[in-house]
């Protein structure tokens, strides 16, 4: 059975001196280190409000900064991407089959 939501994303351009400072936020399974300044987001779980940890996410951001965090819920089948740009982020809902359809191997 597939747990209820999966998160993945990518964000980079974080200011170095606060990297250390958003290590935990969400769930220490979902932000991990991926490089100098960046962090990759993997994680298969039950449901997480995300949102007050993505403003501590855009408030680390240098100029020039970016990422986005894709959250899919399975049991309501839909895809919420999140785009974030230092001090601020946006959300709008996109429709799950189209967005993973380049993922889907013959």
């Amino acid at each position: 059975m597939k747990f209820p939501l999966r998160i993945f994303g990518e964000i980079r351009g974080i200011d170095l001196d606060r990297l250390p400072r958003l290590h935990g936020l969400l769930n220490a399974d979902v932000f991990s280190p991926s490089g100098d300044d960046g962090l990759e987001v993997e994680y298969e779980g039950s449901y997480l409000d995300i949102e007050p940890d993505l403003d501590e996410l855009v408030a680390a951001l240098a100029d020039g900064g970016q990422g986005h965090v894709d959250c899919i819920d399975h049991e309501n089948w839909t895809l919420r991407r999140y785009s974030l740009q230092p001090g601020s982020w946006s959300c709008k809902e996109v429709n799950p089959d189209g967005a993973l359809e380049r993922y889907h191997h013959e």
